[in-house]
């Protein structure tokens, strides 16, 4: 089925959190999307780009660790300052991939835990916690943004 035709029988749709892992396929559906209808983003990673590229903002579980930088970039990007929100975008690009290195939650629960958000960076079983060596490059990731 042609796109066009489907954004026209779903017209009680409002919008869509993207989380295809293909900027290309990110990309088209920006392009394509009727007036009025909001795309959102899943794929961390693509947060930044995605936003200068057009998309309405993102659904991710990195944002728990700096919501605030989060809300920062969109709101830069919506007045245009591309460059401020690059600057902040820096060392969040660096952490974020970290974040998935292994079974999520437990990195985001790890910087929750070290940010004193949570009470435990614990996670139920069969997870239990990061490595020795991610929670290290975790931290230090984390006193980066401090």
């Amino acid at each position: 089925m042609k796109r066009s035709c489907v954004w026209r029988s779903c017209r009680t749709f409002v919008g869509v959190k993207d989380s295809s892992g293909s900027i290309s396929q990110s990309l088209d559906l920006l392009a394509t999307r009727p007036a009025g209808f909001s795309v959102l983003t899943g794929d961390d990673a693509l947060f930044f780009p995605l936003l200068c590229s057009g998309a309405d903002g993102g659904i991710l579980a990195s944002a728990h660790i700096a919501t605030g930088r989060f809300v920062d970039i969109a709101q830069r990007v919506t007045a245009n300052d591309h460059l401020g929100a690059r600057a902040i975008w820096g060392p969040l690009r660096q952490l974020v991939p970290k974040l998935f290195q292994e079974a999520n939650p437990m990195p985001i629960k790890h910087c929750l835990w070290r940010q004193g958000l949570i009470a435990s960076a614990e996670c139920r079983l069969p997870l239990s916690s990061v490595s020795d060596e991610l929670g290290g490059i975790l931290d230090r990731l984390l006193g980066d943004l401090a």
